[in-house]
């Protein structure tokens, strides 16, 4: 008798989790995994709309979990991170699309804390910034291409001017901050 309720349970499970294919308008995959009970569960792939391979990762009761990859068109990874719950968590370690480290920083409950730093594509560090709860609260150091440091503007306890410069060290914009957040 066991063994006949072991087994209704086994295929009745593997009919209640379903497959599911969501397209694009010209009929191209957009996203395909599993979902059950109306929502998404297991490893799911995501498509650019060209048919290549843009996001890959898993869904717990219908939320990203654990680790997922986010590539470049020319499948190249662009981002490596962890979702627990829905929110990134943990360290996220961003590319450039020659393979080259791009930035790399820790999220909280899907909020940045600590330093993260930011690198330019020939791999030279451009900057670290510091952030708390997902507020900048102090940038550390800006750098040109070359290694020179560079005036990263006055910036204190989240509020201030912050300069961005390209690889060459031209100055792209001063960006206005207050409390922590982009305001101009």
């Amino acid at each position: 008798m066991y063994r006949i309720v072991f087994i209704i349970t086994v295929f009745l499970s593997l009919f209640s989790c379903n497959s599911q294919k969501e397209l694009y308008e010209n009929g191209n995959i957009k996203a395909k995994g599993k979902v059950t009970n109306n929502e998404k569960i297991g490893k799911w792939k995501i498509f650019f709309e060209n048919g290549s391979l843009y996001q890959i990762g898993s869904y717990s009761k219908g939320k990203e979990s654990g680790e997922w990859k986010i590539l470049y068109e020319n499948g190249k990874i662009h981002q490596i991170g962890k979702f627990n719950n829905g929110k990134q968590d943990g360290e996220w370690l961003f590319f450039h699309s020659n393979g080259n480290q791009q930035g790399i920083g820790t999220l909280d409950n899907g909020k940045r804390i600590g330093i993260w730093k930011w690198f330019y594509d020939n791999g030279q560090l451009q900057t670290e910034r510091k952030w708390n709860s997902g507020k900048l609260t102090e940038i550390t150091s800006y750098y040109d291409g070359k290694g020179n440091k560079m005036d990263k503007g006055t910036f204190e306890n989240g509020n201030g001017t912050m300069k961005m410069y390209d690889s060459s060290g031209k100055l792209l914009e001063t960006v206005q901050y207050e409390n922590g957040e982009y305001v101009k």
